[in-house]
């Protein structure tokens, strides 16, 4: 992370966007956000069409919320076009024990998305218990993963609880930085990250 903030102060772009991103700050995030319903996280998995994807679009400059509760195989959202200095929110709402289907966050699927990917980077925390942090593929300069997935247990002890704050931020067009913000439903023992 260090060097990221070098980097960017070299080149003197370091925008109140990396700097909220950093710090989980989202009181400049002043765009209407979309509010994912169970329903619509189910309908935007697959075979969706463009207006259930649409409905699952994550806002940029927003605090989006996902009120999802897993009843069915779903997604938990698409992120829009990655444009440089673009810093967004999901806020977790619902409790994500429903089932243990896997709920996918899709860095491509909306509308100019299509080479989206997420950074090389370390996604989750570690808690000792189960897979809670996943490392996304590819290399720092040609990164590959398009899916960041969350599968819950179907129980109330998973690290993503209502009250989690997902944080993305675009460092370079076309890549996005995921900082997960955990609360904890009971231990928060169970719930793991994986990728494609």
């Amino acid at each position: 992370m260090n060097e990221l903030i070098l980097k960017e102060l070299t080149v003197g772009v370091v925008t109140s966007n990396y700097t909220d991103y950093l710090a989980g700050y989202q009181g400049n995030l002043v765009a209407t956000g979309i509010a994912i319903t169970d329903g619509e996280a189910v309908l935007g998995l697959a075979t969706a069409t463009a207006g259930e994807i649409l409905d699952c679009t994550l806002i940029d400059g927003a605090i989006n919320t996902f009120a999802g509760t897993n009843s069915a195989a779903g997604t938990m959202c698409y992120l829009p076009p990655a444009v440089r200095g673009s810093h967004l929110v999901l806020d977790i709402t619902g409790e994500i024990d429903d089932t243990t289907n896997a709920l996918p966050i899709k860095a491509t699927g909306a509308v100019g998305s299509d080479n989206n990917v997420f950074a090389k980077q370390v996604v989750g925390l570690p808690n000792g218990a189960t897979a809670a942090s996943v490392e996304t593929a590819g290399t720092a300069l040609a990164p590959t993963s398009v899916n960041i997935i969350y599968t819950p247990a179907a129980a109330a002890t998973n690290c993503v609880g209502p009250g989690t704050m997902i944080h993305f931020y675009c460092p370079k067009d076309n890549q996005w930085l995921v900082d997960i913000r955990m609360v904890a439903k009971g231990t928060g023992a169970t719930g793991a990250f994986t990728v494609s």
